[in-house]
C-alpha cells in the first residue's frame, strides 16, 4: 500500500510546511468553524466603540489658504507679476514665521484665547502625570515653552500649537493654515486671527523697512551731491585756463577734416584694389587666348553687347547660307565680310574698355597720393587740440559719473517716500477661514469598523491559541500533515438507534454505506478473481483508545465486501472484551481462543446467505490474551484462511500499550486506525503509532464525523461530508418511488 510519508520518518515533525492549498482550506476551515465567536466578539467591540465615541469630545477644524509672495520694492511692480514670484526658500521661511511664538502671542491677543475654557490650565490626567514624572529623569529635557512666566499664556501657547496645522501645497506658495477647536466657530475665529496677524506683521516689517531705507538714501544723496558740485568746478576752471570755451563733446574743424579725408582714401583705396584686380583678371585671360568679352566691365558696355549681338546674327546666316551649298555665291562672301568687319570692331571696342581700365588705375593712384598728403597735414593741425582736450575730457568724465549716481539716488529717494506710504503685505488670502459643519473627530464609522475587525481578529487569535493547546484533531489536513499517514474514509455519526451494519442491507445509498465503500476501495479491496489464492489481504481494524467504533467499522467492512459478491472471514481478535460476539450474539461454539490452544479450525462448508463467516473470540479459560495470540497457530489459522477465503477482517483491540496488536499485525497484510474525532487525541495517537509497523498501516478511518457541519475540515481528497449528501437524497428518493408502487421490499435489491 502506498503511503504518503511513511511515520517511521515523521514522528509529528513539524518541520515539513504545508502546501499553500494545505494551509488555504484550514484557513477557511478554520473562519468556518469561528464564525460564531467571531461574529459575537465583532459586535461586542464595534458596540464599545460606539458607546466610547459617543462620549468623546467633538473636534472641529477650519482651514484658510493664503498666497505668499515677495512684497513688491515699488508700486510699479505691481503691474509687474512675473516680478513677484517667491523662491522655495522664503516660502519655507514663511511658514516657519506662521508657527513662531510671537507670531501666535498676537493670535492669543488677537482672538482673546485665554478666556477660553479649552485653553486654559487644566488638571493633568494621572497619566499625564506619570508621563511628565517619567521625563524628569531624562537629562537634557527641553524646557516646554520659550514664553515668560506667565502660566496661562504658557498653556494658551501650548494648545495652540498642538491644534495649528500649517504646511505648503507641494512647490507652490499656497500656504494651508488649519486649527482644530472644540466648536466650529473657535476654530473659524483662530484661523482668521492667525491670518489677519500675519498680515499686519509682515505690514509692520514693510513699512519699517521702507522708512529705514528712505533715511538710508537721503544721506546717501547728500554726500554724492558734495562730490558733483566739486567735480563741475574743477571742470570749469580748465576751461579756463585752457582758454577751451566750447563743448568739449563737440569736433573741431580739423578733426571734421581729418576724418572725411581718412574716408575718401579708404574708399579710393577699395576701388584701386577692385580695378587691380580687373585688370590682372584681363591679363589673364589674353594670356591664355580667351574671351575678353566674359569680363564684367566689357560686358558693361552697350556697344560691346550690341556688336555681339550683331555678331551672333551674322553667324547665323552664314549658316544658313553654307546649307543652301551653291558655287559662288555673293551672299555667304557678303555675310562673311561683314562678320570679318564686325569682329574687328568688337575687338577695338574690348581695347578700348580695356584701355579705359587702366586709365582709371592711374587716375585712383594719383587721388590715392593727394588724399595721403592731405591727411598729413590734416593729423599735424589737430594734434595741438588733442592735447589740450585730454584733461578736459577726464575731468569731465568724472562730473558725469557724480551726476548719475546723484540722479539714481534721487529716483529712489522718491521710491522710498512711496513705499513708506504704499501699504503692501505680498500676501494674497486665496480662502479666508471656513465655518466646519461636521467634527473630523471622532470617526465614528470607522472607530465602529476597526472594532469590529479588531474583535474578529481577537475572536480568530483565540480560537488558534485554543487549536494549538488543544490534543485533539481539528482537519483531515492537519491529520495526514502531521503524521504522514493517509485518511482513508470519514464515517457520519448515526443518530438514534440506527446498527451500521444493518445500514448496509437497508440503506445502500445512504451516507455510511457510501464512506464504507470508499474505505473498501482506498484499501484496495477488490472483487474477487476467478481463483482464489494466498493473496487474500488481511485487514486488521484497531484504535487507539476504547469507545470509538472500531468494532461496527470492522463488521462494516465485512458486510460491505460480503454483499460484493466477496467470501468474508471476520475475526474476533479482541479476546478481552469480544466486542463481535457481543455484536453478533454468538455465545457457544469453537472460537479464535480454542484455535490458539490447539483446536482445530475447518472453514465453513457453507457460509450463510451473505457469503460472511465470523470467528468469535472464545474463551481465554483463564490465559493472558497476548500469549495465545503469540502462539504459533495464528500463523496457521491465518494462512488456512487467506486459501479459503477472499477477504479477513479481523476485529482487534485497541492498541493501548497492549502487545495484542502487534503480535496481529504480523500476519496482517493491512492495518487500518479507527479514529473517533470527538475522542481521539494527539497524545494517543503518537504511542499508537510507534507501536505498530510502519510499512503495515494503511490509514485512518474518522469515525463518528458531523456531516451536517460544512465547514470542509473533514475532506477526504476533493470531496467533503456534503458530497455523501447526494447519495443520501437518490436513496431517499428511489426509496419513496418504491413505496409509492407498494413495494418496498425491492429497495434492497436495488443495491
Amino acid at each position: 500500500m502506498k503511503h504518503l510519508v511513511p511515520f517511521s520518518q515523521t514522528e509529528f515533525s513539524r518541520d515539513d510546511e504545508p502546501s499553500f492549498g494545505t494551509a488555504l482550506r484550514e484557513a477557511l476551515s478554520l473562519i468556518r468553524r469561528s464564525a460564531v465567536l467571531m461574529l459575537g466578539l465583532g459586535i461586542l467591540f464595534a458596540t464599545i466603540a460606539l458607546v466610547l465615541t459617543q462620549r468623546m469630545d467633538r473636534i472641529y477644524k477650519s482651514s484658510a489658504q493664503i498666497m505668499i509672495e515677495r512684497p513688491v520694492t515699488s508700486p510699479i511692480e505691481v503691474d509687474q507679476p512675473s516680478q513677484m514670484r517667491a523662491d522655495n526658500g522664503y516660502v519655507d521661511g514663511q511658514v516657519l514665521l506662521l508657527r513662531a511664538d510671537d507670531t501666535l502671542l498676537g493670535v492669543i491677543d488677537r482672538a482673546e484665547l485665554l478666556s477660553e475654557p479649552s485653553f486654559q490650565t487644566q488638571a493633568p490626567s494621572p497619566l499625564r502625570r506619570a508621563i511628565n514624572w517619567a521625563k524628569g529623569f531624562i537629562p537634557g529635557q527641553p524646557a516646554t515653552s520659550a514664553v515668560g512666566g506667565d502660566t496661562g499664556q504658557r498653556t494658551a501657547l501650548r494648545v495652540l500649537k498642538e491644534a495649528l496645522s500649517v504646511r505648503r501645497e507641494g512647490d507652490t506658495n499656497v500656504v494651508t493654515i488649519s486649527v482644530r477647536a472644540l466648536k466650529p466657530e473657535l476654530a473659524q475665529q483662530i484661523t482668521a486671527a492667525l491670518v489677519d496677524t500675519y498680515i499686519d506683521l509682515r505690514l509692520d516689517r514693510r513699512e519699517a523697512e521702507a522708512r529705514r531705507l528712505s533715511e538710508w538714501i537721503d544721506a546717501r544723496s547728500e554726500e554724492l551731491r558734495a562730490k558733483l558740485n566739486e567735480a563741475e568746478r574743477a571742470v570749469t576752471a580748465y576751461r579756463i585756463v585752457n582758454d577751451l570755451v566750447g563743448d568739449a563733446n563737440t569736433a573741431s574743424v580739423s578733426d571734421q577734416q581729418l576724418t572725411e579725408i581718412s574716408a575718401e582714401l579708404i574708399r579710393a583705396r577699395a576701388d584701386l584694389a577692385q580695378k587691380r584686380a580687373s585688370y590682372e583678371r584681363f591679363e589673364q585671360i589674353r594670356g591664355e587666348n580667351g574671351d575678353l568679352t566674359s569680363l564684367s566691365q566689357v560686358q558693361n558696355s552697350t556697344i560691346v553687347m550690341s556688336l555681339r549681338e550683331s555678331l551672333l546674327s551674322l553667324k547665323m546666316r552664314e549658316q544658313e547660307a553654307e546649307q543652301i551649298g551653291l558655287p559662288g555665291n555673293a551672299r555667304l562672301t557678303q555675310i562673311q565680310r561683314q562678320i570679318a568687319l564686325t569682329q574687328e570692331q568688337l575687338d577695338a571696342e574690348v581695347a578700348r574698355v580695356t584701355e579705359a581700365l587702366l586709365n582709371e588705375i592711374q587716375s585712383l593712384e594719383n587721388r590715392i597720393r593727394i588724399l595721403t598728403e592731405a591727411l598729413d597735414q590734416a593729423g599735424g593741425r589737430s594734434g595741438q587740440q588733442t592735447q589740450s582736450t585730454m584733461g578736459l575730457n577726464e575731468l569731465q568724465r568724472v562730473a558725469d559719473a557724480y551726476r548719475l549716481r546723484y540722479e539714481r539716488y534721487l529716483n529712489n529717494a522718491g521710491v522710498a517716500n512711496e513705499l513708506s506710504t504704499f501699504a503692501t503685505s505680498g500676501t494674497q488670502v486665496i480662502s479666508s477661514a471656513s465655518l466646519p459643519i461636521f467634527p473630523i473627530y471622532p470617526l465614528t464609522k470607522v472607530f465602529v469598523v476597526l472594532s469590529f475587525l479588531v474583535g474578529v481578529a481577537v475572536a480568530l487569535v483565540l480560537k488558534l491559541s485554543r487549536e494549538a493547546l488543544s490534543d485533539e484533531f481539528t482537519s483531515t489536513d492537519q491529520i495526514e500533515r502531521l503524521t504522514g499517514v493517509k485518511v482513508l474514509s470519514a464515517l457520519p455519526a448515526l443518530t438514534g438507534n440506527r446498527v451500521p451494519r444493518d445500514m448496509l442491507r437497508n440503506e445502500p445509498y445512504s451516507p455510511y454505506s457510501e464512506a464504507i465503500s470508499v474505505l473498501r476501495q482506498n484499501l484496495g479491496l477488490r472483487a474477487p478473481q476467478d481463483t482464489a489464492g494466498s493473496w487474500a489481504p488481511v485487514v486488521l481494524i484497531t484504535s487507539a483508545g476504547e469507545d470509538v467504533g472500531k468494532t461496527s467499522v470492522a463488521a462494516s467492512v465485512a458486510e460491505s465486501a460480503a454483499a460484493s459478491g466477496q467470501s468474508v472471514l471476520l475475526v474476533d481478535a479482541d479476546l478481552r472484551f469480544a466486542g463481535l460476539s457481543d455484536l453478533y450474539d454468538i455465545d457457544e461454539g469453537e472460537g479464535l481462543c480454542d484455535i490458539l490452544m490447539g483446536g482445530e479450525w475447518h472453514p465453513e462448508e457453507e457460509a450463510d446467505t451473505s457469503g460472511l463467516s465470523i470467528v468469535p473470540a472464545g474463551d481465554l479459560n483463564g490465559r493472558q490474551p497476548a500469549d495465545c495470540l503469540a502462539s504459533p497457530a495464528l500463523g496457521r489459522f491465518v494462512r488456512s484462511a487467506r486459501q479459503t477465503y477472499d477477504l479477513i477482517v479481523i476485529d482487534a483491540p485497541p492498541v493501548a500499550n497492549l502487545a495484542d496488536c502487534n503480535i496481529l499485525a504480523e500476519e496482517c497484510s493491512h492495518v487500518a486506525l479507527v479514529l473517533d474525532v470527538q475522542k481521539s487525541s494527539r497524545s494517543d495517537l503518537r504511542g499508537t503509532l510507534k507501536q505498530l509497523p510502519a510499512d503495515k498501516i494503511s490509514g485512518f478511518v474518522l469515525n463518528h464525523v458531523d456531516f451536517e457541519n460544512d465547514a470542509g475540515q473533514w475532506r477526504i481528497g476533493s470531496s467533503s461530508a456534503s458530497t455523501y449528501g447526494s447519495s443520501a437524497k437518490l436513496y431517499d428518493m428511489r426509496r419513496a418511488a418504491e413505496a409509492k408502487k407498494g413495494d418496498a421490499g425491492n429497495i434492497g435489491r436495488i443495491a
